[in-house]
C-alpha cells in the first residue's frame, strides 16, 4: 500500500490525459458553477488562494485565470508539480502561482495569511492525519476565509462493495470508511481513501466552521459517454439543477462543500 503521493508521483505525466472523458469535462463544468456561486469577480481579485493538493495544477491555473491576487499550488508530489508548473508557463500565469512541496498536516505558511483554501480532488479522503490538516486549514486561513472541496462519498463506495455481495469487504468498510483505490492500468501502487457521509462532513464544523453549501457531483448516471460527450451541456443543466437535493447528495460519487471559518 503506498502513499497517495507516491501514486501521483507515478502517474504524473498521464495524469491529465486520464481525465479527458466526457464523464470528468462534466464533473469539472460542475465544479466551476459551484464555486462561482459564492465567489464573484470583485471577492476573487482581492483574494490570495491555497490550492491545497495542487496537482497538476488544473485549479491554481482557474483561479490565476480569474484575477486573485496570488495562488500558492501546494502539493507533495513533486512530479505532479513540475506539470503544472510547466503548464502555467504555457498559459503565461507563472507569475501569479508559487508552486511549494509539502504535505498538508504542517504546512509552511503564516497564520491567517489565505482568503481561500482550494480541495479539490478529494484532499480531505487522501491525507494521512485528518484532525491535523482540518487543524492547519483553520490556522492558515484569516476570519471569514473558505474552504472549498470534494470528498468521495461514503454511499458510492458503499453500493460499490454491497453490489459485489463482498461481505468480508462490507464489514471491514462499514466500521472504517476507508477503501483502497488507484488504477491498475497505470500504477500498481495503491493507497487508502476517507469516505465521507453528508453527517461526516457537517462534524467538520466542529473545527471552527460554518458549512455554507453541499452538492452532489455527480448525482445522475452512469452515462453513456458517446451521448454525454454531445449533450454535455444540456447534461450539466440537468446535474446543476439537482446536484444539492438532499436525496440525491450521498449517491453522488464525491460531495462537494463550502465552509466558512468563523
Amino acid at each position: 500500500m503506498a502513499n497517495s503521493w507516491e501514486y501521483y508521483n507515478e502517474i504524473a505525466a498521464k495524469y491529465d490525459y486520464m481525465y479527458e472523458e466526457p464523464y470528468w469535462k462534466l464533473y469539472h463544468i460542475l465544479t466551476e458553477k459551484l464555486i462561482e456561486d459564492f465567489l464573484n469577480p470583485e471577492i476573487l481579485k482581492n483574494s490570495i488562494v491555497l490550492d491545497l493538493g495542487s496537482g497538476t495544477g488544473r485549479w491554481a491555473i482557474y483561479f490565476a485565470e480569474h484575477g486573485v491576487k496570488k495562488v500558492y499550488a501546494y502539493d507533495p508530489a513533486s512530479k505532479m508539480l513540475e506539470v503544472a508548473k510547466m503548464k502555467s508557463r504555457l498559459w503565461k500565469l507563472d507569475k501569479k502561482i508559487e508552486f511549494i512541496v509539502g504535505e498538508a498536516e504542517k504546512m509552511p505558511f503564516d497564520s491567517e495569511c489565505f482568503d481561500i483554501v482550494n480541495a479539490q480532488g478529494d484532499v480531505l479522503s487522501y491525507v494521512r492525519d485528518l484532525d491535523s490538516v482540518m487543524k492547519e486549514i483553520n490556522r492558515v486561513l484569516k476570519k471569514n476565509g473558505l474552504l472549498i472541496g470534494s470528498v468521495d462519498s461514503y454511499y458510492m463506495f458503499l453500493n460499490d462493495i454491497v453490489s459485489k455481495v463482498d461481505l468480508r469487504e462490507l464489514r471491514n468498510f462499514e466500521k472504517t470508511k476507508k477503501a483502497l483505490i488507484g488504477d491498475l492500468s497505470v500504477s500498481k501502487k495503491l493507497f487508502v481513501t476517507r469516505t465521507f457521509s453528508v453527517e461526516d462532513i457537517e462534524k467538520l464544523e466542529n473545527y471552527g466552521f460554518k458549512l455554507l453549501d453541499l452538492a452532489g457531483k455527480v448525482v445522475f448516471g452512469p452515462y453513456d459517454e458517446k451521448k454525454l460527450a454531445r449533450f454535455l451541456d444540456d447534461v450539466a443543466k440537468i446535474e446543476y439543477k439537482y446536484c444539492r437535493n438532499k436525496e440525491l447528495i450521498g449517491k453522488s460519487e464525491h460531495i462537494h462543500f463550502i465552509l466558512r471559518k468563523i
